[in-house]
């Protein structure tokens, strides 16, 4: 049987390769975006590709958006296999810890922490149908080197958190459902404005890295799992060392 995944910012970059990835592995991809015009525009790309694809509008922002999706999906996939919590935003990650307001802290609370709770919690009862999982591309929680933006930790340590809560949670109450977290590390994206470099990855590889995780047999339960493609960056390294 078909299985089908729900991935939220799928319209573009490791959300959309993500799709990709998984649509070429046989995965109904149902790509959640807040706007219409992108989020069809990426379903005809990846249908061009022959994969399965549909456009659902959600927007972190707008809980009234993540229960119409919940409920639209529980009448017309029903059996759901996976979710994907990929949307999120970084603020500016260029302002101390002095210089930011506290306004733009709530922001980037209602997206990275509020929004990805309320798709936890809404889509939970369809994915325990069949033993669904739950995959959220997070950071680490704490400062590293001179990597310090303050809001965007913040929401991610509580996202982190929140992971583990779910998942004590479901264990307690015999909820068959999964749910993890996964740390790409470096990727060139729209949230970094495309940096470049010899620890950053393309998303490519980073969508790649998610879809590996979502499909594997192993048991991540309440995990916060590191998949930096490591090996590739060393391969990278010899490469421009030798090059």
């Amino acid at each position: 049987m078909t299985k089908s995944v729900l991935i939220t910012g799928a319209n573009k970059g490791i959300g959309f390769e993500t799709a990709k990835q998984m649509g070429k592995q046989g995965w109904t991809v149902l790509i959640g975006a807040r706007n219409e015009g992108r989020g069809k525009e990426a379903v005809h790309r990846l249908q061009a590709e022959g994969i399965t694809a549909q456009w659902l509008r959600i927007d972190l922002n707008d809980t009234s958006s993540i229960h119409e999706a919940a409920r639209y999906l529980g009448e017309h996939y029903p059996k759901l296999d996976g979710l994907i919590n990929n949307a999120g935003i970084s603020g500016n990650m260029q302002r101390n810890p002095l210089e930011l307001a506290s306004s733009e802290l709530e922001e980037l609370a209602k997206v990275n922490f509020l929004g990805n709770f309320e798709m936890i919690k809404s889509f939970t009862p369809l994915l325990s149908r069949n033993h669904g999982r739950i995959l959220n591309v997070t950071i680490p929680s704490t400062p590293i080197g001179s990597f310090n933006p303050l809001g965007y930790l913040a929401s991610k340590a509580s996202l982190n958190s929140m992971i583990k809560s779910f998942a004590m949670y479901y264990k307690k109450h015999e909820i068959s459902v999964e749910i993890f977290g996964v740390i790409l590390g470096g990727i060139s994206t729209d949230l970094n404005k495309h940096q470049s470099g010899l620890l950053i990855r393309t998303v490519q590889e980073g969508g790649g890295s998610i879809a590996k995780a979502m499909m594997d047999r192993h048991h991540h339960q309440g995990k916060i799992i590191i998949r930096m493609g490591l090996t590739q960056l060393v391969r990278n390294f010899i490469f421009r060392k030798h090059n």
